[in-house]
């Protein structure tokens, strides 16, 4: 699902606000970037574009279309309360003057549309309905993502067709919301619009999601201000359809069967069937599409050692991972710039085992950082990435029989006797790692 939020008037408001409008945008983007990672912890920022900032989350099930819908009209509503009723400014941490100003020239708001999209990753034949992620290679180290296909170009058409507190979304997602009559209420078909390229520029339904429970109840028609119709062309449409429609009546009255003609005209069954067939194929994959590839990534390996009872904790990889499925391995982070090297491996090692971990770090250093064992490469889309291997004290008893992981399938303990006759797959030195770590736990002894 892609979705993306847009700032209403913000050209307008640079000019008003000349001196305080960067802080204002900025904290905006942040804002809902908050909002977004809190409430919908799988999603991805993929680029800020101007006044706009697109996010992408995978669909892993059929019932997160409908959970990320609602989250996303959420989050729409709860900027848009912020702005309107000022409160948003109140966070800024500016002076009492300078706040007051900015409400007062305050005349920017937001909005929001989402659509959905199947994405493949070098494809070899691409099939009807198949949409393409492609990474751009800039320079050394460093490139971008972009989406390429007829799904992606029909979610920037749809995007143009919102406004002001709306959050427009594509055939495809209103007609996956309607098959649930809870949902199917909160979809309004707005006008039908010749979208360039899209539909071989046959009619596209231009549909708003609303959801009145957001609104103490009011409907849908009387949400609009009292001036709308005057000022919005879109709303003109919406309010004009209804006593002299262009097209049969029902299809902009009767949502679920506008929907339905559609779907049959357009031949678009297969199209849902296999949205159906990609997701249930997706429901394994647990990497993020815009892994930065391009990009130089540090692997940070930390073994795990229980110091009392002398054994170290292992971990075998899902068989559905990409890369060296079945394996046994120790777990691994990824740095980030944002968090320290050790933050990172802890929080990282508690989130994909629950497990509470010390790494050990250069205390004697200015600098404190883990203290490295080996370094290794992995193979990646770009060459090679860098790997380091550090040892980290488990600080909590670890019950392994509560283990419920997605990234791996099983934990278990290894003792030092057992390295000689450990038989099944590990990732390379497996074995040299343990050795290596069972003598530093000598050594500390």
């Amino acid at each position: 699902m892609f979705f993306s939020f847009d700032i209403v008037n913000s050209t307008a408001y640079k000019t008003l606000n000349f001196t305080g409008w960067s802080q204002v945008i900025v904290a905006l983007f942040s804002k809902v970037q908050q909002l977004v990672a809190k409430k919908m912890p799988s999603a991805e920022m993929w680029r800020i574009l101007g006044d706009e900032v697109v996010f992408i989350v995978p669909i892993k099930e059929k019932n997160d279309i409908f959970v990320y819908v609602n989250c996303i009209f959420e989050i729409l509503n709860i900027m848009v309360s912020q702005l309107k009723e000022g409160t948003f400014f109140d966070e800024l941490g500016i002076c009492d003057l300078d706040r007051d100003l900015m409400k007062m020239q305050n005349i920017i708001s937001m909005k929001s549309s989402a659509w959905i999209a199947i994405i493949g990753e070098n494809l070899k034949k691409l099939e009807q309905y198949d949409n393409l992620i492609e990474r751009f290679k800039l320079q050394e180290g460093y490139g971008i993502f972009e989406f390429l296909g007829n799904d992606i170009d029909t979610g920037f058409r749809i995007k143009e067709n919102t406004q002001d507190r709306r959050l427009a979304i594509s055939y495809e997602l209103a007609y996956i919301l309607s098959r649930n009559t809870d949902y199917l209420k909160n979809i309004h078909i707005i006008t039908y619009k010749r979208l360039k390229g899209v539909w071989q520029n046959r009619l596209y339904p231009i549909i708003w999601y609303y959801d009145e429970k957001y609104f103490d109840g009011l409907s849908f028609e009387n949400s609009f201000y009292y001036d709308e119709k005057e000022n919005s062309e879109l709303v003109k449409q919406y309010f004009e359809n209804k006593i002299s429609p262009i097209l049969e009546q029902q299809m902009y009255n009767d949502v679920d069967y506008a929907l339905n003609k559609i779907l049959v005209n357009q031949k678009l069954e297969d199209k849902f069937k296999k949205i159906d067939k990609i997701i249930g194929e997706s429901q394994a994959d647990f990497k993020h599409l815009l892994d930065p590839k391009f990009l130089l990534r540090l692997h940070c390996v930390s073994v795990c050692y229980d110091k009392n009872n002398k054994k170290i904790l292992i971990m075998k990889r899902a068989d559905n991972r990409e890369k060296f499925p079945g394996h046994w391995e120790f777990g691994c982070a990824k740095g980030t710039l944002e968090t320290s090297l050790a933050e990172q491996i802890e929080g990282e090692y508690r989130k994909d085992f629950g497990i509470e971990i010390r790494v050990q770090c250069n205390k004697e250093r200015k600098d404190i950082q883990p203290i490295p064992l080996a370094m290794y490469e992995v193979d990646s889309v770009q060459g090679k990435d860098k790997g380091i291997i550090t040892m980290a004290e488990i600080i909590e008893k670890y019950n392994i029989t509560n283990f419920n992981g997605n990234k791996h399938s099983m934990v278990r303990w290894i003792e030092e006797k057992e390295i000689e006759q450990f038989s099944e797959p590990a990732v390379a030195d497996f074995k040299n790692t343990l050795r290596l770590v069972f003598e530093k736990l000598k050594e500390m002894e």
